[in-house]
């Protein structure tokens, strides 16, 4: 049993982790979604930390990341709507998620925004965040790393069912529906 994070990225900037049932964790950084298929090997569940759906209304807003800044007081350049992002995250993600979900069609694919759920749970730390989360301590050598194992964290909790709050369920008349993807189902696990 594994669980996998990505947080896509450009050249040596894609992230990749692989989480065990022990805490400990691989990491490694890629250059595109070929490279991050050849990392994965049957998984339980991977989180992408990267928007899974779209909203056509103004700007591309979603409620789940307009709740997510409302909530947790987290400032829009930090949770954008997907209008703002950058290229390579938002198709590298959803590259990903078409082809781990192609070859593995069972897989559980949440959404992720590891930089929001340090926030949102006061997680300053390295150490901190290692110990709540129940992982080996060692430091990820980059931001990339960290975001992926935390993305891992997401894909672990919420396929274990720890977190059953799914953002994606309340959402704008304008946004595309998760559970109905091309691509397959995709969740938001959050803790509550």
């Amino acid at each position: 049993m594994a669980w996998y994070g990505a947080d896509p990225g450009g050249r040596n900037c894609f992230g990749l982790a692989r989480l065990s049932k022990d805490g400990k964790f691989k990491t490694t950084l890629v250059s595109s979604v070929d490279e991050a298929m050849d990392f994965i090997e049957q998984p339980t569940a991977i989180g992408i930390d990267c928007p899974l759906w779209w909203s056509s209304g103004e700007g591309g807003g979603r409620k789940a990341d307009r709740w997510l800044r409302e909530t947790y007081g987290i400032h829009p350049g930090t949770v954008q709507t997907v209008n703002a992002l950058r290229g390579a995250v938002v198709v590298q993600g959803i590259l990903l998620a078409m082809r781990v979900r192609a070859r593995n069609p069972n897989v559980l694919i949440t959404e992720t925004h590891p930089k929001a759920l340090l926030k949102a749970l006061k997680l300053r730390d390295w150490k901190v965040a290692a110990k709540h989360f129940r992982l080996d301590r060692k430091k990820p050598a980059t931001e990339h790393e960290r975001d992926a194992i935390l993305s891992a964290v997401a894909a672990r909790e919420g396929a274990r069912r720890k977190w059953t709050h799914d953002l994606s369920i309340k959402r704008n008349q304008s946004e595309l529906d998760p559970k109905e993807i091309w691509f397959g189902p995709v969740n938001y696990w959050w803790p509550h």
